[in-house]
């Protein structure tokens, strides 16, 4: 009895193990519906800050499926608006017209007073009842007797090691965002502020300053960056609780002064930052300061989406 004592509670623990593993792997693979804000001029990206008076805005979403394997098909989506005296809807649990993917495309005329803010908020829901949400806050502010501080972002957007990295351009002058291969990036060193990069070799990704390119350590690598005048990026880790969506431009730069030094990488100091997905990454470049939120990358191969925002000098 003794033994079969024994027995009994081995299985019962055996069974217990399985059970908690399936419903790990299976959590794992129900990722749940996605928002994509299309990188397209003239669509709202984040929050806005405009002077008071009316304003056309336009909005434009792309609900998706998840991708893990047991995910449903899209169910619905709603919209809300919030002007200050909680969610009012401007449509609800509106039937998806596809259920894998679909994009919702509106164009609206606002009109606000000094001090008003006004909060949309988008939400898709799928047939396992899990859902995302995606929402932007316009405030009507007085800016006529202060300089105009500018938001820049670039919201989902894929690197890859095309040409040995992906090279991301900004141009202050006018808010645009490119990404170069390194024979592109040549052409304008002087504006790029970071270097996507995944290493087979440690299967880790990274983005990385343009200058540690020209050490010596990369010299027989792929990687290597001849020109002269690169430009110094370093990193720090964004302190918890920073938001990356509701930040403001004081928030970027402050997420960067109070942020955590990296040294990811020996020998690169806060010029090179791992990439994993929903990390918070602060960085400064002379007088440029931004954020970058990892939304994802590609298990043991080339490929990450991220999303950066910068403020304009």
């Amino acid at each position: 009895m003794r033994y079969a004592s024994i027995i009994t509670r081995t299985g019962l623990i055996t069974a217990l193990s399985m059970a908690a593993f399936m419903a790990c792997k299976k959590e794992k693979e129900q990722n749940g519906p996605s928002i994509v804000i299309p990188n397209e001029t003239g669509v709202i990206a984040g929050d806005q800050t405009v002077p008071p008076g009316t304003h056309t805005v336009r909005f434009k979403l792309v609900f998706q499926k998840g991708s893990g394997k047991d995910d449903a098909d899209l169910k619905d989506f709603s919209f809300t608006f919030n002007a200050g005296a909680g969610n009012q809807p401007v449509f609800a649990n509106r039937p998806a017209p596809n259920g894998s993917s679909f994009t919702f495309d509106t164009t609206l005329d606002i009109t606000g007073t000094a001090g008003q803010t006004y909060t949309y908020t988008f939400s898709v829901r799928d047939k396992n009842d899990k859902s995302a949400s995606k929402a932007f806050r316009i405030t009507f502010a007085d800016t006529s007797s202060q300089p105009t501080v500018i938001i820049d972002s670039l919201i989902n957007q894929s690197f890859t090691n095309a040409d040995s990295g992906a090279h991301l351009r900004y141009q202050p002058g006018t808010g645009a965002f490119a990404v170069q291969t390194r024979v592109q990036a040549n052409a304008n060193p002087s504006q790029i502020l970071f270097v996507y990069y995944y290493s087979s070799t440690s299967a880790r990704h990274s983005i990385i300053s343009p200058a540690i390119l020209r050490d010596a350590i990369y010299n027989t690598t792929a990687v290597e960056w001849d020109n002269p005048s690169t430009q110094t990026t370093n990193f720090r880790s964004a302190p918890a609780g920073t938001s990356f969506s509701d930040i403001t431009a004081a928030g970027i730069t402050a997420a960067y002064n109070n942020g955590t030094d990296v040294n990811d990488f020996s020998g690169n100091g806060n010029q090179r930052a791992e990439c994993t997905a929903g990390r918070l990454i602060a960085f400064n470049q002379g007088s440029i300061y931004g954020i970058v939120r990892v939304e994802s990358v590609t298990p043991n191969a080339a490929g990450a989406t991220l999303s950066i925002k910068v403020v304009r000098p």
